[in-house]
Parts: C-alpha cells; structure tokens; sequence
C-alpha cells in the first residue's frame, strides 16, 4: 500500500523564501504603480477645477473669483480645510463664489495629500482641529487677490487691477490652482496652507509649491506638485529654486520683478 507524501519541513522553507523574495520584488513596483495611479487622478481633479474656472470666467464675463472667497464665503482661515465639521458639502451654504460650479464633484483632495497631510501634521498656529484633510487645492492670490499688497509699490497699482483674464499676459504659464504642504519648509520659509489662498514672492516666506510628489517619504521636502494653468492644462511644477512659485504665478508678463 502506498502512503501518501507530503511537504518537508525544507520544501515549505524554500516555497516561503520564494514567495518572499517575489514579494520584495514586486512591492516597489505596486507602490510605483499606486503612486501612478494617484498622480493622475490628482491630475485630473484640477482639469475639473480648470473647467469649473473656465464656466465661472464665462458667466461672470471673464472676472476671477476672489482667492480668499472662492471656496468660504468667509474666506476660510483656521485651517478648515482639514476641518470635517465643515465640510461644506454638510453646511452649502458656507460655500464662496465657485462652490455651485464644484459642490456636485468629488474632486477636491489629491489622495497623496491625504496621506501626507494626515503623516506630517498642519502647525496652523496650533489649531486643535483634528487633520482630516477636506480640501487640498489652492488658488493663485494675484488672480484677483490680495497677493499686490505683497509686491513692491511700483508693481502694486498695476496688480491690484488685475481681476480678468484679459490681463493675464501668459495664459499657459501663469498657474490658477495648485497644491500647497501642510507643514513648512525651512529652505522655503515657513508657509503652508491654511486658506486654500496661494501667493508666492521671489524669496522665502511665502506660500510655495507642494512637495509630496514623486518622492519617497524621506525625502518628502523635495518632490513636486501639480498645477492647472489658466489655459486649463495641467502639468508638474516645483517650488524649487525659491522664487519658481512666484514666477508661474505672476500674470502681468515679463519682466518678472525680483524683490
């Protein structure tokens, strides 16, 4: 009578050294792959948030939104953007100037910066509010902003003026929307997002370009963002040198003053 083999204690090591090594191989390749699929759908959340500008610019025959009350109609500081309780979608009518052009789409959190937000923490003046990232997306304040009010006084009349598209002399390379971290970094100064309001200046200690992108979590403070232009494309941006934020969110042309 035959008896039946099984597996050696040998054999079911080596079948789990296998499968472990194919695990180690094929890791990177899934995180690779999810990363991927994340940037593309953070791209394409801000391709629907040039859409929604470019209906809004319609309507209200070329102006922009206020950068402050485009989302809050109170301009939403106190970093309620990671605010649950006022998610706006629960409370429409706290919502600003483009909220009925957004509130119907799931479109405004990148799913990297979710997870970063959530890692990193948000130092908004020690804000008690848990991290529970609603909002990621901000806008260009020099885009009928405030943002002239940073700018040297020979360039602020012409700035403070700028509120149509018309004006804008670059449409392709001056950014609407982007991302911001929520922490600082110190080579960039010490902003981040707290007003989903975005305004860079040539030096440090403004609002700069995200930095989560494309990178390893060690090296978190020196990736990319993503940005949709005023012509409604949407590319990769970098906050790196200091100053590059500014300079794709100036729209009155060049020269691009340095101050």
């Amino acid at each position: 009578m035959s008896r039946r083999k099984g597996f050696t204690l040998i054999e079911l090591l080596v079948v789990i050294a296998i499968i472990a090594i194919l695990m180690a191989i094929l890791m990177p390749a899934l995180q690779r792959v999810k990363r991927q699929a994340n940037t593309i759908l953070c791209r394409k959340n801000l391709s629907q948030y040039g859409l929604a500008t470019r209906m809004y610019l319609d309507d209200w025959e070329g102006q922009f939104p206020y950068s402050f009350t485009w989302l809050y109609e109170d301009g939403g500081r106190g970093c309620r953007w990671h605010d649950e309780a006022n998610n706006m979608s629960n409370k429409p009518d706290g919502g600003g100037s483009m909220w009925p052009y957004l509130k119907d789409k799931d479109i405004h959190l990148c799913p990297d910066f979710a997870v970063v937000a959530k890692m990193m923490g948000c130092g908004c003046g020690g804000n008690p509010i848990p991290v529970e990232p609603q909002y990621g997306y901000c806008m260009n304040s020099y885009l009928h902003g405030d943002a002239w009010a940073s700018v040297p006084q020979q360039y602020r009349t012409n700035m403070e003026n700028v509120r149509n598209e018309s004006q804008v002399k670059n449409p392709s390379r001056v950014m609407n929307f982007s991302e911001e971290n929520s922490w600082s970094i110190p080579e960039l100064g010490s902003a981040q997002i707290n007003d989903n309001n975005l305004r860079g200046t040539p030096g440090t200690g403004q609002d700069h370009f995200a930095t989560f992108h494309n990178v390893s979590t060690s090296k978190i403070n020196e990736g990319y963002a993503n940005a949709v232009f005023v012509d409604g494309h949407v590319e990769q941006v970098t906050a790196y040198p200091a100053g590059n934020t500014f300079a794709l969110s100036w729209p009155s042309g060049t020269p691009i003053p340095d101050f």
